[in-house]
Parts: C-alpha cells; sequence; structure tokens
C-alpha cells in the first residue's frame, strides 16, 4: 500500500467537510438502536481484531473475503436503507431523522468527493468509534485497486501482510510480513490493490484499530481510471 500524506487542498475542503459533520454527529451518540457486530468489543478484547493470533485463527482456504468481526458504523446509504427496512422498528423517530441525514450526507460524498476522484463508487464509508476496529481479511470478493481515505486522531493504525513476494498457490504469507502503518493526525490515503484469491503475490490481509476513525473507500476496477486518479490525490505530494 502506498501512503499519501499530503493531499490536495481542494480535495481536503471536501473530507474535512464530511469529517465535521461526521464528528459533530457521531452515529454512536445519535444512534444508540443501531444494530451491531462486535463480538471481539463486547468480550472487552477490542484489539485483539488485529493481532498475528486472531489472523493466524482464520484459516486462509475457508476465508471469503469479508471481515469476520467489526466494530464500526457503515455509513453507505445502501446499507442504511437496509438497516432502515429491516430494522426500522427499533429506531426512535430522532433517530429516523438522523438515518435520513446520514443517507443523505453518503449521497453528497458520492456526488461530491467521487465527482472530484472521478469515479464515484464510494464503496466503503466507516466510522469507529472508540475501540472500533474491522478484523482481518482480504476483500477478494471484491477484487480492484482501492483508494482508501482516513481521518483519526494518530491514535489508530492499519496492518497488511506483504504478499508481494508469495509463491503461487499461496494464500497467506507468513507473520513476518505483516506491515503496520499508524494514522496521522488528519487525514491520508492508502492506494493499493485487493487481489483475488488466485492473485497469490497480490493479497492482501488487513485489519484496522482506533476510533473515533472515518475512512472512505473507493474501489476501481479500470486501469486508465486508477492511473489518473492516483495522479490526481498525488499531485500535491510530488510537487512539494
Amino acid at each position: 500500500m502506498r501512503q499519501v500524506l499530503t493531499l490536495p487542498a481542494d480535495l481536503l475542503i471536501y473530507l474535512n467537510e464530511y469529517q465535521q459533520f461526521i464528528t459533530d454527529n457521531p452515529p454512536d451518540k445519535n444512534l444508540p438502536n443501531f444494530p451491531m457486530k462486535g463480538k471481539f468489543h463486547s468480550e472487552g478484547r477490542s484489539e485483539y481484531a488485529t493481532s498475528l493470533e486472531c489472523l493466524n485463527s482464520t484459516k486462509p482456504d475457508e476465508h471469503d473475503g469479508f471481515p469476520p468481526d467489526s466494530f464500526g458504523y457503515d455509513m453507505n446509504k445502501e446499507t442504511l436503507k437496509r438497516v432502515l427496512l429491516n430494522d426500522g422498528h427499533r429506531f426512535t423517530a430522532d433517530e429516523k431523522e438522523w438515518m435520513a441525514k446520514y443517507i443523505a450526507k453518503s449521497e453528497w460524498v458520492d456526488d461530491v468527493i467521487g465527482t472530484w476522484i472521478g469515479f464515484k463508487f464510494c464503496a466503503l464509508k466507516m466510522y469507529y468509534p472508540a475501540d472500533g476496529y474491522i478484523a482481518w481479511h482480504t476483500n477478494w470478493n471484491v477484487p480492484g485497486f482501492n483508494c482508501l481515505f482516513t481521518w483519526s486522531n494518530g491514535e489508530g493504525y492499519w496492518r497488511h501482510i506483504d504478499s508481494s513476494n508469495e509463491p503461487k498457490g499461496s494464500l497467506r504469507a507468513a507473520d513476518d510480513k505483516m506491515v503496520h502503518i499508524q494514522d496521522i493526525d488528519g487525514w491520508h490515503c492508502k492506494l493499493g490493490y485487493y487481489g483475488e484469491k488466485q492473485e497469490h503475490n497480490k493479497l492482501l490481509w488487513h485489519s484496522a484499530y482506533g476510533g473515533p476513525r472515518i475512512t472512505l473507500g473507493f474501489v476501481v476496477g479500470d486501469p486508465d481510471i486508477w492511473e489518473d486518479i492516483v495522479e490526481e490525490i498525488t499531485s500535491a505530494e510530488n510537487s512539494s
């Protein structure tokens, strides 16, 4: 994963607007009846989700690509609408109003930030509260180039396993290939590729921990579009 610490100023205006909206209106405060996962959180061991012990408890040949556990709020409009449809009876009138506001802001991200990037598929919009996390997984069920924006207070982190030198047939590299990337205070971006299961040297086992923490993930399949996105996002860093 390539980490970009200096983002274009005009893009930061939009990212900061979204961050301000979420931190001023935190879902963990406004949606007390939101259906949550968080098995490890309920057991009082949130950070276990990013440990090598947790990674090694996952059998690669049985892994489907999805995270086995997470503690956070999926703020994508499709998810929020589905939660309203299936669990709307759990919410108070105030919570339903907040859900409508979060859905509108999700659409704003797609329209405004997606337009700036040039690709309007923001596959991930996550808000992690204190002790939030996403456990080890690969996303090999949805392979593609990934542009991952993260806002944090600097206390959270990302971990992945470097598979770039793995031989054909490998589904996961050894523990000593783990890479730890500490968040910075504010926004940064990670650029990389999530490989399919058979792409032995492009697999990306990854996990993350910390909160409050916001993540926006744009997934791109077209290499030409991806090259343009990378050029735009790295323009400020390359010119400094």
